[in-house]
């Protein structure tokens, strides 16, 4: 009888032990995993931020607004619904940083749109200086660069309704700085004024919210390898 029990307490204990064994591989699996994959995020976060992106943790929502494309339709937050979007806000008429950003995105674009399994984004350009730049200026600008890019214009109001979301400041510069010479009717009849405005692209996911934004200068070599690895985590 004694060895009889102590034989069904032995396996009883051993059972203990194989549970508590496998309890602890279980952790240790867990851990090491949750491990390799913080790692990973460091990786990926640091590499990004060599590339000029900095990613949300947690994507901002847009909320509604309303501007019209180049062929005068509706653009609407729902429009970003279904694909990523690369998004970039200048004027028609800026004399460097716009047309530089301008081309380095429709080279970028080309890129993507030429490796296999890469995501094809659509790239919209949002005029900052709504005084100017009508519908058909915006039209003829961005099909400098690429037909497929979308132009989009409205008030003032509206375009800082999506402007603002996406952490876009702009204003126009005071005319007084840029001609001090004139004076009176003279100055407030003139167009010679310049848009300062943030130059970031803004990177929005295809659930219409802001998950990265693209540090300016933007090079298309390294808004590929940052918009590959963020569309793909």
């Amino acid at each position: 009888m004694t060895g009889g029990t102590g034989s069904v307490q032995f396996f009883r204990n051993s059972k203990v032990s194989l549970a508590a064994f496998l309890v602890f591989d279980v952790l240790l699996a867990y851990w090491l995993i949750t491990l390799f994959q913080a790692r990973d995020e460091v990786n990926s976060v640091n590499t990004l931020n060599l590339l000029g992106a900095i990613k949300y943790p947690d994507p901002y929502r847009l909320t509604p607004f309303h501007l019209d494309d180049q062929h005068g339709e509706p653009f609407l937050v729902d429009d970003f619904k279904g694909q990523w979007s690369l998004v970039f806000f200048g004027f028609t008429s800026c004399p460097d940083i716009c047309p530089i950003t301008m081309t380095e995105l429709a080279q970028a674009y080309r890129a993507i749109t030429e490796t296999p399994d890469l995501t094809n984004p659509q790239v919209v350009f949002i005029s900052v200086d709504p005084k100017r730049d009508s519908r058909l200026a915006v039209k003829q600008y961005v099909e400098q660069f690429n037909s497929d890019f979308i132009g989009l214009t409205g008030s003032e109001a509206d375009i800082d309704a999506l402007a603002s979301q996406l952490f876009v400041a702009f204003s126009e510069v005071d005319r007084e700085e840029m001609n001090p010479n004139k004076l009176g009717n003279e100055l407030q009849k003139s167009d010679d004024y310049m848009i300062n405005h943030n130059i970031h692209l803004s990177l929005v996911n295809p659930k219409a919210e802001l998950a990265a934004l693209i540090r300016p200068p933007v090079r298309h070599e390294s808004l590929v390898e940052a918009y590959y690895l963020l569309v793909s985590e």
